[in-house]
């Protein structure tokens, strides 16, 4: 089943200070390690469309996301996801198809939860550093309340408008690796 992932992402400044917050408005759920490996069809620049494999300890999961719009710092995007059996042969799928990796990924999780059952993941980018990701999975006709909610949790767990990241983890690490 696809969803519309509603999200904002913010620059965390202090994570101890902000973890704090996070424990007054949601409640903790547990840690993840998150390994995502991306592909795309493209070679030698920055892809249009990719699609993601990500793996959480013996869990395999594909993604993929259409943007839909972007407004106030907070990005509605189509998700697509599934998990997958058998990978060797996944790969020669993705093979088949032209499809090479591209870029990885690899994020520690603190997952939260609002009452209202909103994740907010406090998360360790490696060679990126800390964020807060907000985020609402709804259907279509949601996505203007699930924005005003995701900015009513901004807000409440003080972070300025400036801290608001409009640049995906994937661009961050792309940016870097071209600097090398």
């Amino acid at each position: 089943m696809s969803w519309i992932e509603v999200e904002t992402k913010l620059r965390v400044q202090n994570h101890r200070d902000v973890r704090k917050r996070i424990k007054e408005i949601a409640k903790f759920v547990r840690i993840e390690n998150k390994i995502d490996d991306y592909y795309s069809l493209e070679k030698g620049k920055y892809p249009k469309k990719t699609l993601r494999i990500r793996y959480k300890g013996k869990k395999i999961e594909v993604n993929f996301k259409k943007s839909l719009s972007y407004g106030k710092g907070v990005h509605a995007k189509k998700e697509v996801e599934f998990k997958v059996s058998d990978l060797s042969n996944f790969f020669d799928f993705l093979e088949n198809f032209g499809f090479g990796k591209w870029i990885r990924k690899e994020k520690r999780t603190e997952l939260y939860k609002t009452k209202d059952r909103i994740n907010i993941e406090l998360n360790y980018v490696k060679k990126l550093g800390w964020f807060i990701e907000i985020e609402i999975l709804c259907k279509k006709k949601d996505i203007e309340k699930s924005r005003r909610r995701i900015e009513e949790i901004r807000k409440a767990l003080d972070i300025p408008e400036s801290d608001i990241e409009k640049k995906g983890y994937t661009r961050e690490l792309w940016n870097l690796s071209k600097k090398k």
